[in-house]
């Protein structure tokens, strides 16, 4: 078991470093860096003003506010790391190969997902500790310790069901234009489309679209949130704000909803690849 395990990261660690030195990453690694960065000092400036529902109480909320480069951009970077993770060994014939090696599938699988998210949470991790330290020059503080753990755990979480989708969509694809219209597809449902899916469910459900400010439209939002992975990301922040701002779902249902969306498409990619005919 130890040595399937060494075997499983040696080539994850190879995949990682592939990724690493693709063109791609090239551009999308100084991208990650400039804009968490940005974020962070600029969120922080005690001269910005957030809009009349969102405070900005301390450290833990600049850095809440910055999520939103990891939704916009750091997912982003995991579609286009990905997308042709599966789909581009199928056509040249490199996944047959692959798949012929003395490895059992599910662990080319695995190994497949760490390469693709290990290449775009190193950058982003780098990018988040640069943002801290530049919180603490703008405000003279620093955020918590369970709040910087729990930014990173949730971060990770996120990049991590990007990861599966994408990879999902990228073993289904038959050419490179599939795989990047599926997962560019998915990350617009989930990142722009989701509140017009919000919106088409409380109007069936009887709860006024034109005021989103109603708590019968908060709790309608945070249930279906629950089924978006940058709905569970963002519920998973706002358990760390102050009382008045967090979710009205118990933390133990985002934390399950997390689990899920951990565990279930990392399973339906494996079971895909044990499928797939190369």
């Amino acid at each position: 078991m130890i040595d399937r395990l060494k075997v499983m990261w040696a080539v994850s660690l190879h995949e990682t470093g592939r990724h690493l030195a693709s063109q791609r990453m090239l551009l999308l690694a100084p991208l990650i860096l400039f804009f968490l960065g940005a974020a962070c000092w600029g969120f922080s400036d005690p001269r910005f003003i957030p809009p009349a529902d969102i405070t900005v109480d301390g450290p833990a909320g600049a850095l809440f506010l910055a999520s939103v480069v990891t939704v916009l951009v750091c997912t982003l970077a995991v579609v286009l790391v990905g997308f042709d993770a599966i789909s581009r060994r199928r056509l040249t014939g490199e996944l047959a190969i692959d798949l012929s090696q003395p490895m059992p599938r599910s662990d080319f699988a695995v190994t497949q997902l760490l390469g693709v998210w290990m290449a775009v949470m190193l950058p982003t991790l780098v990018g988040i500790l640069i943002g801290v330290a530049l919180i603490h020059e703008q405000m003279g503080a620093w955020p918590s310790a369970l709040d910087l753990a729990v930014f990173i755990l949730a971060t990770g979480l996120l990049l991590w069901w990007y990861t599966c989708l994408q990879l999902l969509a990228s073993s289904m694809a038959r050419d490179l234009g599939s795989a990047v219209t599926f997962g560019v597809g998915t990350w617009m449902l989930f990142t722009l489309l989701w509140v017009m899916v919000t919106a088409v469910v409380a109007a069936f459900n009887g709860v006024a679209v034109t005021d989103m400010t109603s708590p019968s439209w908060d709790a309608l939002s945070e249930q279906l949130d629950l089924l978006s992975p940058n709905g569970v990301y963002q519920l998973l922040l706002e358990t760390r704000l102050a009382e008045d701002s967090q979710p009205q779902i118990a933390a133990g249902w985002i934390w399950f909803a997390a689990l899920v969306w951990t565990g279930l498409p990392k399973f339906l990619f494996i079971w895909r690849m044990h499928r797939i005919k190369p």
